[in-house]
């Protein structure tokens, strides 16, 4: 009796881990409270977003694409957000400058392989790219994807 007990709770967790399409149902990514406190310590000149592209390029397209849309992930579950949807929008610089150090998942983190201005300038890209395709100011921006 306590076996089948065991197996139904297994079966339930089971069930509510997954959604309809077959993802992990996740929890929001938050940054700790005390990250929406960072600011940029660098100045934004011209060369900013471009320089940021090229690292953006480098490390981040395969998984969110060229504008930041998050492609879907073949091998694993986890979800690649959009840098348009407003739940990115909402997060403070000091967050996602945060998120870029330290990785989550699949995502590795970067305070290893990327200098602490590089990790701003992807902040100022990621906002860039979080704006309508004919407001973003990167002089080399990609086409729409």
């Amino acid at each position: 009796m306590a076996g089948l007990r065991v197996f139904l709770v297994l079966i339930s967790v089971g069930f509510s881990l997954f959604s309809g399409t077959n993802k992990f149902v996740q929890q929001p990514w938050k940054a700790p409270a005390w990250t929406d406190s960072l600011y940029n310590p660098y100045a934004i000149e011209p060369l900013t977003l471009p320089q940021a592209q090229e690292v953006y390029n480098l490390f981040c397209i395969r998984c969110h694409g060229g504008q930041g849309q998050g492609y879907a992930q073949e091998h694993t579950a986890q979800e690649v957000p959009d840098f348009k949807q407003e739940w990115v929008r909402q997060q403070s610089d000091g967050a996602l400058y945060w998120k870029i150090r330290e990785g989550k998942g699949i995502m590795p983190g970067y305070k290893l392989k990327l200098s602490d201005e590089q990790q701003w300038q992807l902040v100022e890209y990621i906002r860039d790219l979080s704006k309508p395709f004919d407001q973003q100011k990167n002089p080399f921006k990609s086409l729409k994807d």
